[in-house]
């Protein structure tokens, strides 16, 4: 069971990086011809603005999901950079265990934000329901607690255990 869990964090992380990589570079692409088409022709593409409005909110969410998975968090070590070992495993353990009651609580709203969207019957660019485009919230308000919990246990084994498993 614990070697399935980790082969699912894996591909989920392949797939987050396969999304960043593909959002990323379309994104780009489309912001380069955005700004070619406005100083070339006096004219830009009409929907290109809120695409990558829109682009940018899904990297920085997958991003934020595969930084989580690959533990490379922004962390602040003020405290933990004099502690020994166990103890900054101690206080990764009980400062990861409160990010993931945060995403919880992020996910909760998320889905509420979600309900109001749907409800709003708005649409984006006329082609889909506009509540489609942020359903990257709620996603990886579930994702990141998914990855959190894996880090959650190697610093909780390293802190009983002393060492690395």
């Amino acid at each position: 069971m614990k070697q399935q869990l980790n082969n699912l964090n894996e591909l989920i992380g392949k797939i987050e990086t396969f999304f960043v990589s593909i959002l990323l570079s379309v994104m780009i692409v489309l912001a380069f011809l955005q700004v070619v088409m406005r100083n070339v022709f006096n004219e830009g593409i009409p929907w290109a603005d809120s695409v990558v409005r829109l682009m940018v909110l899904w990297v920085g969410l997958f991003g934020g999901c595969l930084a989580t998975k690959l533990e490379q968090n922004i962390t602040i070590e003020v405290m933990t950079k004099y502690m020994p070992e166990r103890g900054k495993h101690l206080v990764g353990v009980l400062v990861k265990s409160f990010a993931v009651i945060v995403c919880l609580y992020l996910f909760k709203a998320s889905l509420t934000f979600i309900q109001n969207e749907s409800s709003s019957g708005s649409e984006f660019l006329h082609l889909f329901p506009d509540w489609w485009t942020v359903t990257i919230i709620p996603i990886a308000f579930i994702l990141i607690p998914f990855h959190l919990s894996f880090s959650i246990v190697k610093d909780a084994q390293y802190f009983l255990k002393g060492k690395k498993s």
